[in-house]
């Protein structure tokens, strides 16, 4: 008799057979879950090293940036550096220039205070030409015919202006030679030929340094007095209060002499007139 199964006991039958199953399975599913999360993770930390590759590269090209500014920065350095170089080298330059018209304008004032010194010695001088008792303007000066040809003699140049500036330039080469009568005449005809003309003033100076050579005081105020009255704006005016001082105190008139001197370095400071000047003072002062 063939054993049947009760539903009791197939329901234990199949429950059996459900476990031996489970049982009985291989963990593939679970290692190919591995191996899939191994690849994503792999997928995913491709893009990972990249961005860290990316972020590396900013790293590495931030120091880059940096240098590129930093030259940059030595570069806008290195040319003001130049530039200040270039401005240093012009300024050193300017200087140089200054020093040396420094320097020639020193040598020109020397120059001039030699001259004045020069003719101040030739009025302490005797005079070969002329005798002590020998201050008449007429003893050295040209018969009035002889004058008169002089200023009239044509013109060399046609206009007036060249005229009178060789005029007075002839007369003055005179004076540099110390040909003095000859220049006292020279001078004179000057005048008159043009008594008010560029040259006038300056004529009129030499006519009183010429007489001061001579020693005649009264002459050579005269000359002086005209220079600083009728052209006061003339370059003259200084040395003229200085030679007139000079003839007062050589005529024997001190006061007004130290007047006159005292004038010259009140009005003209800091000029080799008024250096004279205080010069002579000092003398009238100890005398």
């Amino acid at each position: 008799m063939k054993a049947g199964f009760t539903p009791l006991t197939r329901a234990l039958l199949c429950l059996s057979l459900s476990w031996s199953a489970f049982a009985e399975a291989p963990v593939v599913d679970d290692s190919e879950n591995f191996a899939l999360m191994e690849n994503n993770q792999a997928a995913y930390a491709r893009p990972l090293t990249a961005a860290a590759d990316d972020d590396t590269a900013d790293v590495t090209e931030t120091p880059i940036a940096r240098d590129t500014g930093a030259d940059a920065l030595t570069r806008d350095n290195a040319a003001l550096i130049n530039k200040i170089q270039g401005l240093q080298q012009e300024l050193q330059e300017l200087r140089g220039q200054l020093e040396v018209q420094a320097h020639d304008l020193k040598r020109l004032q020397e120059q001039q205070l030699s001259f004045y010194k020069d003719l101040d010695a030739r009025l302490r001088m005797p005079s070969a030409s002329t005798s002590p008792t020998d201050t008449s303007p007429k003893a050295a000066a040209l018969p009035e015919a002889d004058r008169a040809k002089i200023a009239a003699l044509p013109a060399v140049a046609p206009t007036g202006v060249m005229t009178e500036q060789q005029s007075y330039l002839a007369a003055y080469e005179l004076v540099k030679n110390r040909r003095f009568t000859e220049a006292l005449n020279a001078m004179q005809a000057f005048t008159e030929r043009y008594p008010s003309g560029e040259y006038t003033a300056n004529a009129e100076y030499w006519l009183g340094e010429l007489y001061l050579v001579k020693e005649a005081w009264p002459q050579a105020m005269q000359h002086f007095e005209t220079v600083i009255t009728r052209f006061p704006t003339s370059s003259k005016v200084s040395a003229s209060m200085l030679k007139m001082g000079y003839a007062l105190a050589a005529s024997g008139d001190k006061a007004h002499a130290r007047e006159r001197l005292q004038q010259v370095v009140s009005q003209f400071p800091d000029t080799q007139a008024a250096l004279l000047a205080s010069e002579r003072l000092e003398t009238l002062k100890a005398g």
